[in-house]
C-alpha cells in the first residue's frame, strides 16, 4: 500500500512513459539497431516495456498497490468482472487479427502475436474465475 492507504497511487509517470513507448512501436517510431542489429526488435522490446508499465499503472489504480497477479480475493465484484474480462479479451483478439492482416504495415511484425497472447491470457483468467466462482471449482460452503 501507499503511505496513505485510502489515497489512490499516483501512476501518471508510468502511464506517460508507457504510452510513449507503446506509440514508438508504430512504423514511424524511433529505434536503434542494438546488439541484435534490428531496429524493429528494439522497438518491440520497448513496446513490451510500455505495455508492462501501463498494466502496472492499471493494477495500482485498481487494487491500491503495485503488483502483477490480480488474485480472485482482490476482486470486488467477480460475477460482474468475468463477462467484462471475457469481452475485452475477445476484443483484444479481434484487434490482433486486424493488426496482423489489415494493418500489418503500420506495426512491428510481432505486434499481432503479442496482442493474441494478451487476449488469450485474459480469456484464461476469465475462464478460471468463472470456474472458481460459478463453475465446477466453486466452493459450495461459501
Amino acid at each position: 500500500m501507499g503511505e496513505h492507504p485510502f489515497e489512490p497511487l499516483d501512476v501518471r509517470f508510468e502511464v506517460l512513459i508507457g504510452i510513449i513507448l507503446l506509440l514508438n512501436t508504430l512504423s514511424f517510431g524511433i529505434g536503434i539497431d542494438g546488439p541484435w542489429e534490428d531496429e524493429d526488435f528494439t522497438r518491440g522490446i520497448l513496446g513490451l516495456l510500455g505495455i508492462y508499465l501501463l498494466y502496472r499503472a492499471w493494477f495500482a489504480r485498481t487494487f491500491g498497490f503495485h503488483g502483477i497477479i490480480p488474485s480472485l480475493h482482490l476482486w470486488d465484484k467477480p460475477t460482474q468482472s468475468i463477462p467484462r474480462i471475457t469481452l475485452f479479451g475477445i476484443g483484444i483478439l479481434m484487434v490482433s487479427w486486424l493488426i496482423g492482416h489489415t494493418f500489418q504495415s503500420w506495426f512491428a511484425e510481432p505486434t499481432s502475436l503479442i496482442l493474441t497472447l494478451c487476449g488469450m491470457l485474459m480469456l484464461l483468467v476469465a475462464s478460471y474465475a468463472w470456474l472458481v466462482i460459478d463453475g465446477v471449482l466453486a466452493d459450495e460452503e461459501e
